[in-house]
């Protein structure tokens, strides 16, 4: 029952929130519903910064009181804009039959991520997931929404503190704060609601540029089957700010061809939420959404230059308001230029190969999603099919650019090129892959189409009941096992017998015991390679080094990673103890990455005389010191 209400607790906070300033401007149906969890993004990523400017904690109730004043906004943003949607142009049949595809699509995905996880409570086990679970309960715990406040856990001794764009964990916390649910099934709730997420957006895309319901439901169906477009990420990082932008980045379309269709208060308000709520989601995913929305333009704009002209002016209004908006993040961005370095991952694929692997949605699986790709091809054959949306076409095209420099071209260019994406072939190839997902959609409808010729169209779902189930007989279940065994590597998947977890069960016993044992104010020791950065997630214990990333390292931390064990021999780190606080320290088994070794301050340690084991068990032992 825990984790069912969980994830409709956190269901609840996405829609909600979202979808009632939606409607205060107007909104309905799909397109309310696909625009709601931007929306929320966009009012909690404003109402932490600026209230934690004016001295305002951001928990539940402020959450609240705020979302009632963007409601008004968007009320009074409608109540002065002349004009009406346009008229629904599918017919009931098509709604039923697409809220039905889209459900079994939202379940597919939650029944691939579950399946990996095993359990809600399961801990992600690589890099990423750590800092934003500490991230989440930091908020929780101390109401701070500030830009700076998730990486107060590890880079506590940074006077200015580390910029992170913060709507996910803003959400997270109220999430974390109204259930009864531990940080790791707040991560992973969140998660399993993105699949289905990815495809309401794209439903949504389809439906907006008038595209026939059953090529909607075929997407819906593609999106949730392709690796690359979301499970790659969720286990590989996991990248989960991204990914949840990625899954609403459809729906800045949406709202941009609805604002110069009709310009208006309410309309521009729409498109400038979605802008705010992706770029408080992440700086990289409002640049996403920009590129992904540039073929869009091109497509309205071509041979229409006084078109163009009008609708540039037209731009900056939203645009303008949505930067004085969100200055706090603008001037948070810009201080972050030189902390971070340069990436540059090995370009070890030749060009052929990182062409067939975009169009067979193969990345790191063993095997292309063959079918996937012949409904691809079949697609891009006949896409002319998809009228006014021909131009995701080109989206996919640009974004596959970008995956082939980085995939196939080592040249130092290519790293500055894509270093918006910090040079990651993993993010590329989803940004390339969710167009693509549309472009296969128009292929089954194609296959549909021929069908139902075939069949003369004696019962109407017939020829969409063959398809699907053909199209799931020959992929071996939508490729749910491959899937599954992608997500599995989050949370328990090895590539050797002798590699063990980050984060075992012993090992959030130990933390748990230390949440008994450790005062306020205290710290804890530890390796920062070693997941014991996890007890302040798992039990609220602050440790000396809250993630595995030691850029900006302030030297007494530095210090005690190297020669804490040397605290009987060296008053520099006796000095360091204190000036941190620290009274135990706790050793656990497995590393983020199994080429680092021991960190050479905390090696050995039974052997130290200034420390007293006071719990031990078979993957992690406490210490207290004497």
């Amino acid at each position: 029952m825990l984790t069912i209400s969980t994830v409709l607790l956190c269901a609840a906070l996405l829609w909600v929130p979202g979808g009632l300033a939606a409607a205060a401007a107007g909104l309905r149906g799909w397109t309310l519903a696909a625009v709601a969890p931007v929306l929320t993004y966009a009012i909690a990523g404003l109402l932490g910064p600026w209230m934690w400017k004016v001295g305002i904690p951001f928990n539940p109730v402020t959450f609240a009181i705020g979302t009632v004043v963007f409601v008004g906004l968007f009320a009074l943003a409608r109540r002065f804009s002349p004009g009406a949607e346009p008229a629904d142009r599918w017919p009931l049949r098509a709604h039923l039959a697409v809220g039905a595809t889209l459900l079994a699509a939202t379940a597919f995905g939650a029944a691939v991520l579950m399946t990996a996880m095993g359990d809600l409570n399961a801990i992600p086990q690589d890099w990423d997931a750590g800092y934003h679970a500490n991230g989440i309960r930091y908020i929780a715990e101390t109401g701070e929404g500030s830009l700076y406040a998730t990486g107060r856990v590890n880079w506590y001794e940074v006077p200015q503190g580390v910029f992170y764009p913060n709507a996910y964990h803003l959400v997270g916390a109220v999430v974390f704060k109204l259930g009864a649910a531990p940080i790791p099934a707040v991560l992973n709730a969140n998660t399993a609601l993105l699949p289905g997420m990815l495809a309401l957006s794209l439903v949504v895309l389809v439906k907006h540029f008038r595209r026939r319901a059953v090529t909607a439901g075929y997407t819906a169906i593609a999106a949730v089957t392709a690796t690359s477009a979301t499970y790659d990420n969720l286990w590989r990082g996991p990248l989960l700010p991204f990914t949840v932008g990625l899954a609403l980045t459809p729906v800045l379309a949406v709202v941009l061809d609805r604002y110069l269709s009709r310009p208006g208060f309410d309309t521009g308000a729409v498109f400038g939420g979605c802008a705010v709520g992706l770029l408080a989601l992440h700086s990289s995913t409002l640049f996403n959404g920009i590129l992904f929305v540039l073929p869009l333009l091109a497509h309205r704009w071509w041979r229409a230059w006084p078109r163009m002209r009008r609708e540039l002016v037209l731009l900056l209004i939203p645009a303008g308001a949505a930067a004085l908006l969100c200055a706090p993040h603008l001037l948070g961005a810009l201080t972050i230029g030189g902390q971070i370095q340069l990436m540059d991952w090995p370009s070890t694929f030749p060009v052929s190969q990182s062409v067939g692997t975009l169009i067979t949605f193969q990345h790191v699986i063993p095997h292309p999603q063959y079918w996937l790709s012949v409904a691809l091809i079949i697609g891009l054959a006949t896409l002319s099919h998809l009228a006014g949306l021909r131009w995701i076409a080109w989206t996919a095209a640009l974004f596959g650019v970008f995956w082939v420099l980085t995939a196939s071209f080592p040249q130092p260019w290519v790293a500055k090129a894509t270093s918006p994406w910090w040079n990651d072939q993993f993010r590329l190839i989803a940004l390339a892959c969710v167009p693509l997902v549309v472009v296969a959609g128009n292929g089954l409808t194609w296959v549909h189409d021929h069908l139902d010729r075939l069949l003369r169209r004696r019962v109407p779902v017939l020829s969409s009941i063959i398809v699907l189930l053909a199209f799931a007989l020959l992929t071996h279940g939508l490729y749910f096992r491959t899937n599954v065994n992608q997500a599995y590597r989050a949370y328990g998947y090895t590539a050797r017998e002798d590699q063990s977890f980050v984060v075992t069960r012993d090992e959030v016993r130990a933390m748990q015991k230390l949440g008994e044992l450790v005062r306020p104010g205290e710290r804890v020791m530890n390796d920062r390679m070693d997941g014991t950065l996890w007890m302040y997630a798992i039990a609220g214990v602050q440790p000396v080094a809250g993630h595995y990333d030691g850029s900006l390292e302030a030297p007494s931390i530095g210090l005690l990673q190297a020669r804490f064990r040397d605290y009987d021999r060296d008053p520099a780190v006796r000095d360091a103890v204190r000036h941190l606080n620290v009274r135990y320290a706790l050793v656990g088994r497995g590393w983020v990455r199994q080429w680092v070794d021991r960190m050479p301050g905390v090696r050995d340690l039974d052997r130290e005389s200034f420390l007293e084991k006071v719990y031990e068990n078979a993957d992690a032992t406490v210490y207290r010191l004497r």
